[in-house]
Parts: structure tokens; C-alpha cells; sequence
């Protein structure tokens, strides 16, 4: 049980600290917009199809959700498009 013990504080207090393990490095200005790109097209279009769908629910018309299904519609077809070229968070 001893020799148990003095192996984990052994491997605990020899492990070197998190800011020599992982450096951190400061994400360029072209990185930072292209995540933001992705995150405003995608959550653009969420919120355009919850109005959209508000508007047709409350009203019962599809003209009054007409221009909020739209902007919808070329929102996610941009999210889309920023997903295949990979603009989102795993493109580092």
C-alpha cells in the first residue's frame, strides 16, 4: 500500500505544470472571423426559422413568416457553405 502511495505522489508531483504542457497560442484576426462567421450564419438561421415558425403559428398565414423563412433559407445555405470549407471550431 506504501509503495502504492509514493508512486502517485511521485507521478503526481513530478508532472509538469499545464502551461508548459499546452502552450496557448493566440488565434489569428482571420481565424476569429471565420469562427464567427460560422456561429452568426448558424445561429441566424435558427433564429429565423423559430420567428418564422412564431409568425405562422400566431397568425395561421404564411405571407406574414414569408421574409423570416426567407432570410432563413440564405442564412443556412451560408452556414452550409462555411461548414464545407470548414470554418468552423476543429479547422485550427
Amino acid at each position: 500500500m506504501a509503495t502504492i502511495l509514493k508512486e502517485i505522489e511521485s507521478t503526481v508531483f513530478t508532472a509538469e505544470p499545464a502551461d508548459e504542457a499546452f502552450p496557448l497560442t493566440e488565434p489569428s484576426l482571420l481565424v476569429r472571423l471565420r469562427k464567427f462567421l460560422w456561429v452568426w450564419s448558424g445561429m441566424f438561421s435558427v433564429a429565423c426559422l423559430a420567428l418564422a415558425f412564431t409568425g405562422f403559428a400566431a397568425l395561421g398565414a404564411f405571407e406574414a413568416a414569408a421574409s423570416n423563412f426567407l432570410g432563413a433559407v440564405v442564412s443556412g445555405g451560408l452556414f452550409g457553405v462555411a461548414s464545407l470549407l470548414r470554418f468552423g471550431p476543429d479547422s485550427d
